[in-house]
This record gives structure tokens, C-alpha cells and sequence, in this order.
């Protein structure tokens, strides 16, 4: 481990199912850019910058983990118009509270 011998916490499996929904969209999304000559780089770029640190995030949960999961997606939302990150994020919540 970095630094410590100490566990911890993961983010509660929601959280987890949700933040593994926005890798998944941003991977098969990115894939389907790859055949596209409309994409810039720049977008992609913003998309990765945005979702890259989600897996150590959820693996090292604390208190404010959740706005700093937040603040990411919405860096990238308020710059590219899809896909919307927090939105994918929310409905998979929205979707592991209801049990569907």
C-alpha cells in the first residue's frame, strides 16, 4: 500500500455500481469516437481527465469522496455537451435505490 498498512473504506456498492456505469459509457463511448472524425482529441482528453481518478476514488472512500466524484463529472459537463456524466451517475443511483 502507499505509505500506510491501514484498509480503506470502499464506497458503498451504489456508489460503486454508479461510478462503474460513467467508466463503462466513457470507455464504449470513447470506442465509438475512434471511428469518427468529429471528435477532437480535446473532448476525449476531458472525458478521461474527468473519469480517470473515479477508481482510486471509490477505493479509498470518505467523508466528501462523493462531491469530489461530482466535481469531476461536472468539469466535464459543463464543457461538452455528451455524454452527461453526472446524469449517467444519478440515474444508475436512482436506479440501485429502487432495486430495478
Amino acid at each position: 500500500m502507499h505509505g500506510s498498512d491501514e484498509m480503506t473504506a470502499m464506497a458503498p456498492e451504489r456508489i460503486l455500481r454508479a461510478a462503474l456505469r460513467v467508466i463503462h459509457v466513457a470507455a464504449y463511448t470513447t470506442r465509438n469516437w475512434t471511428l469518427r472524425s468529429d471528435v477532437t482529441r480535446k473532448q476525449i482528453n476531458d472525458l478521461w481527465d474527468a473519469v480517470h481518478e473515479i477508481p482510486a476514488l471509490v477505493c479509498r472512500w470518505r467523508d466528501g469522496a462523493e462531491t469530489e466524484l461530482l466535481m469531476y463529472l461536472d468539469e466535464y459537463d459543463n464543457k461538452w455537451p455528451d455524454p452527461r456524466l453526472r446524469v449517467i451517475y444519478e440515474d444508475e443511483l436512482r436506479r440501485n435505490s429502487t432495486g430495478q
